[in-house]
Parts: structure tokens; sequence; C-alpha cells
């Protein structure tokens, strides 16, 4: 049976349409859920503390506590970026981004606003995270 090619382009492109979208509703974890998905595009949900990094310059978001295992690192040149960043203190946050490693702990580097928002706290059911092959590319507006 042959296939007009419109409809074989069209379901090859569908997971880059489908995955951005479904990675903006992603369910949260916790931030010790967090170590494990290196390299993937997650939603971390906790109770921000916001401190001037200790190791480098620029602001830690830490998530539940500054020995938290996962936080938010926000480079200088970034944080025009997040101008009310103080304000987010002791509220329920959402992390989004690429976990990365620094110290032992997950960071999400915040290059965006849009990657440090009030927890809506959605719900615990359905994708955790995007894998690898997804964390670029058209997914990259999601995860930073």
């Amino acid at each position: 049976m042959k296939y007009p090619i419109a409809a074989v382009l069209a379901l090859a492109a569908f997971p880059l349409v489908v995955l951005p979208a479904a990675a903006a509703m992603m369910a949260p974890i916790s931030p010790h859920q967090a170590l494990a998905n290196r390299g993937q595009c997650v939603n971390i949900e906790g109770t921000a503390s916001v401190r001037s990094d200790p190791q480098r310059p620029g602001l830690d978001v830490d998530l539940d506590g500054k020995n938290s295992s996962a936080f938010g690192y926000i480079e200088p040149q970034n944080q025009a970026q997040f101008p009310d960043v103080s304000s987010l203190e002791g509220q329920r946050v959402s992390l989004t981004g690429v976990v990365q490693f620094y110290l032992g702990r997950a960071e999400i580097r915040l290059t965006a606003a849009r990657q440090l928002t009030p927890a809506t706290g959605g719900d615990s059911a359905g994708l955790t995270h995007v894998g690898p092959e997804f964390a670029r590319g058209n997914i990259s507006s999601v995860c930073g």
C-alpha cells in the first residue's frame, strides 16, 4: 500500500510537535527525585530559599533548604531576568530545566523567567521528564 508523502511526513513530525507541549505540562518531581534525572528536562517543586552562591558569583534558589538535593542557579548575567527572585523566599516554586550536577546536587541553570514560577500544585500523575534527546531544539524553549 502506498502512503502519500504528506501523511508520512506528518507522522514523522508528530513527536516534535507534541513533546514541547507535553514538557510544559510535566508532573512535578521532588528535589530528591531530581538526582535520578541527570540530563533530563524536569519540573521540580519545593520551597524556595534564595541566597548568594557560596562558591561562585550568582544566586542559588535552593528547594527545601540549603542542603537540599536540588537547586536553581542564576548566573550574574541572567539576574535581570529574575527581578523579583527575592520575593519567592519561603514560597512553593517550580523549577523547569535540564538537570546537571554541581558539588553532588542536582542543579538547573536558570536563564529565563519561565523556568522559575510559583508552584501550581499540579497533577502528580503523568510525564515526569523528557529524555536528553529532546532537551535540545524545540524543547529548549521549555527547558531553558
